[in-house]
């Protein structure tokens, strides 16, 4: 459990989190968890991000990648040039995806990047309903455990989906099996802007249910009110409820409607 004297601590260790990138193959990064010493305490360290590859499938693209031959290349220099749709991989969803006028990635500031970090717990009820949501009353349960939801916090589901393999296999399922994965209820929106969260968070491909598609009602409701989400997270299963940071690290691209992430939790 991290406290208020870590917060300013934690602050400087935010900017080497935001700083770090992914690459290669299927699964979390590995190593995925660390530990240091902070304040006489061991300070939990938690990668929430899969690693970004071709498995990763998207419509309209892939992920691509090609080697650019440049003015270095006999000093050993290597450089690539990758093609990739924004929202692909662990990333983040700006207000910009679904509000033309809304804040784009690179408008988020820092300090809305790094924020508690609360978890919600419906894995029972996805293995009896693959379109399980968070609904309200999986707030007030976890209000009643944990106390009142922080302000400037970072909702997220734990559902034990697998984005990775929803991905891969993405463009050979019908279009009801698209349909079929967990996400936030629309009953919940604002109850969490009420409690001014900033973020929310799934281990899915959507904040939106399967069936919610393609209205995206969750994208439209959470995005336009200014606010970002986190999709195609994983290891939240290894993360506290309550207690935590999560840091959110993209590139603050010009414009972009959303980034892939480096995302790190910290307890």
């Amino acid at each position: 459990m991290i406290d208020r004297r870590d917060m300013l601590a934690l602050s400087a260790l935010g900017a080497v989190a935001l700083g770090t990138a992914s690459n290669a193959d299927a699964a979390p990064v590995t190593p995925d968890q660390a530990s240091l010493s902070l304040h006489g305490r061991k300070l939990h360290i938690l990668d929430l991000t899969h690693r970004l590859t071709r498995a990763f499938a998207f419509t309209p693209g892939r992920l691509t990648m090609e080697a650019v031959e440049g003015s270095g290349a006999k000093a050993g220099m290597a450089l690539n040039r990758i093609s990739i749709v924004e929202h692909t991989g662990t990333h983040l969803d700006a207000p910009r995806h679904f509000a033309p006028d809304g804040a784009s990635a690179g408008d988020i500031p820092v300090s809305q990047l790094i924020v508690p970090l609360v978890v919600i717990d419906i894995r029972n009820k996805v293995k009896a309903d693959r379109d399980a949501r968070v609904e309200p009353r999986h707030i007030v349960a976890w209000e009643r455990r944990h106390g009142r939801i922080p302000a400037g916090s970072c909702v997220v589901m734990l559902s034990g989906w697998n984005p990775l393999k929803a991905f891969s296999s993405y463009g050979s399922l019908t279009p009801a099996e698209r349909r079929k994965s967990p996400g936030f209820d629309t009953a919940v929106m604002d109850i969490l802007m009420k409690r001014d969260v900033r973020g929310i968070g799934v281990d899915t491909m959507s904040i939106d249910a399967g069936e919610a598609m393609p209205a995206f009602p969750v994208h439209q409701a959470w995005l336009r009110s200014g606010r970002w989400a986190l999709e195609g997270l994983t290891n939240l299963d290894r993360a506290p409820a309550a207690g935590g940071l999560l840091f959110a690290g993209v590139a603050p691209l010009e414009n972009a409607t959303g980034m892939p992430a480096r995302v790190i939790a910290l307890f």
